[in-house]
């Protein structure tokens, strides 16, 4: 005997979706907000397609906006990110605010999860960091004078 399922496709458009990202050389930890709800923290692969894929696969037309802590791994993430469509903010991990508790009982759930409701709630101003033609100018111009 078949059974039929029909299941109706959501649509998110006009909507916000938040992202905290955790990254690491090895996986990242991510937490979605949908709505101030969240709806999942995970590990996944450190590539920005990986997390773009997940988000178009289960919330289909929305804007995305997602943040993640400066640090070792540089500006490539967030290229890659806004030229997916998702509008970036990289902020100074001083930026987030956390209490003394927090700091204390370090880990990457807790972090990604204030990273999304902060987020969220407006609060995190992103650094600035020269875009990418003029990095590329700056390291031609070093490789000429140690010439």
């Amino acid at each position: 005997m078949k059974i039929l399922q029909f299941t109706e496709k959501m649509d998110f458009t006009g909507q916000s979706i938040y992202v905290g990202i955790d990254v690491h050389k090895k996986n990242w930890g991510v937490c979605i907000l949908v709505g101030q709800l969240e709806h999942k923290v995970f590990s996944q692969p450190p590539r920005p397609e990986v997390l773009v894929n997940y988000l178009c696969r289960y919330f289909p037309g929305p804007d995305y906006y997602s943040s993640y802590e400066a640090g070792f791994c540089g500006f490539w993430i967030d290229r890659e990110l806004k030229w997916y469509g998702v509008n970036n903010l990289e902020v100074n991990p001083s930026d987030i605010p956390t209490s003394d508790k927090e700091k204390k009982q370090k880990s990457d759930k807790r972090d990604v999860r204030k990273i999304a409701k902060e987020l969220e709630s407006g609060n995190l101003k992103g650094i600035y960091f020269a875009k990418k033609d003029p990095l590329e100018d700056f390291l031609l111009i070093r490789t000429r004078q140690k010439s």
